[in-house]
C-alpha cells in the first residue's frame, strides 16, 4: 500500500482532481503529461516549454524514487505486533 500512495501525486489537491495517480489519472500531474510534452519536442519545437518539462522529469523522479524506497528493506520481517 505504501508504494502505490508513492504515485498518488502530492502537487494536485485531491478537491480538484479527485484522480491523482501518476499512471491512471488525467492532467498535468501524470506520466502521461509528461510523455506528451517530449513528443512536442519533435512535432512542435516551438511550444515546448523546457522549464515545464524539467519539472514533470523531476516530479516523476520524486515519485519513482519514493516507490522504490517505500519497497526497500526487509520487507518479509513481518511483526505480528500492533
Amino acid at each position: 500500500m505504501k508504494v502505490e500512495y508513492h504515485f498518488l501525486s502530492p502537487y494536485v489537491s485531491p478537491t480538484d482532481v479527485p484522480f491523482r495517480h501518476v499512471f491512471f489519472g488525467s492532467g498535468p500531474h501524470t506520466l502521461q503529461a509528461l510523455v506528451d510534452h517530449l513528443r512536442l519536442r519533435r512535432t512542435k519545437p516551438d511550444a515546448f516549454n523546457e522549464t515545464l518539462f524539467r519539472n514533470q522529469l523531476a516530479l516523476a523522479t520524486w515519485i519513482i524514487q519514493g516507490a522504490a524506497n517505500a519497497l526497500s528493506g526487509d520487507i518479509w520481517n513481518i511483526d505480528n505486533e500492533f
